[in-house]
């Protein structure tokens, strides 16, 4: 008995085939479009692994510390040895200058031979001799000023109190107020002294030289 298909005679579906590789083609090409998918070119090496045995290497051994030995001293060496001086020499102290008073000079003992140094005599010098300046009894009635005519009518009475520069000429080089009841007491003071008042100027071992002395003056209205 026999059987016979019946695709047998039937002729090969091209289109099916060609729609088929044409979907595997689709298929492959949007894979191979992905992004962020790279394919390996090679795939990796499988590595072998094994054990190595490290041989220690040797250390070498440290010698230990030679010991010291330390000498002790017997007792002769401990012992000092003492050498005797024979005739030690001597050490004396610088001599003293001791200075005794002679007749005509010094006596420096002690520094070999007598010096005698002759000492002049010192003279005292006397302080100078001062004499302050002071009036001239020979002006004495030309001292007192002209009594102000203004104040005489009104009564008034004063005391003016000057300081005075006395010259080596005797006259009032300067005059300076020191008080005054009245403007016009001393203004009368001052005119007459500058004109009127001599002194004898202070001396400085009779030589004379200028100096400053203090004088009032008195306002009265005798009765």
């Amino acid at each position: 008995m026999s059987f016979t298909s019946t695709y047998a005679q039937k002729p090969p579906n091209y289109k099916g085939i060609g729609l088929t590789v044409g979907f595997h083609a689709l298929v492959f090409a949007g894979i191979m479009a992905m992004p962020g998918i790279d394919l390996p070119d090679k795939l990796p090496t499988i590595m072998e692994t094994y054990d190595v045995i490290v041989k220690p290497e040797p250390v070498e051994a440290i010698p230990e510390p030679k010991k010291v030995e330390l000498e002790t001293p017997t007792k002769a060496q401990d012992a000092v040895k003492v050498t005797p001086v024979v005739n030690p020499p001597v050490f004396n102290d610088a001599p003293v200058n001791r200075f005794a008073d002679i007749d005509n000079g010094i006596d420096f003992s002690g520094l070999g031979d007598r010096i005698e140094a002759p000492i002049a005599p010192v003279e005292a010098i006397p302080d100078p001799v001062i004499a302050g300046a002071k009036l001239n009894t020979r002006f004495s009635k030309q001292f007192q000023p002209p009594y102000p005519s203004g104040l005489l009518r009104m009564g008034e009475e004063g005391m003016v109190t000057v300081r005075v520069l006395v010259g080596t000429d005797g006259r009032a080089k300067q005059i300076e107020l020191i008080d005054s009841p009245h403007d016009g007491f001393w203004t009368a003071t001052k005119r007459h002294a500058l004109k009127k008042w001599r002194f004898e100027p202070a001396t400085k071992d009779g030589a004379p030289f200028e100096s400053w002395m203090t004088l009032k003056v008195r306002f009265q209205i005798n009765s």
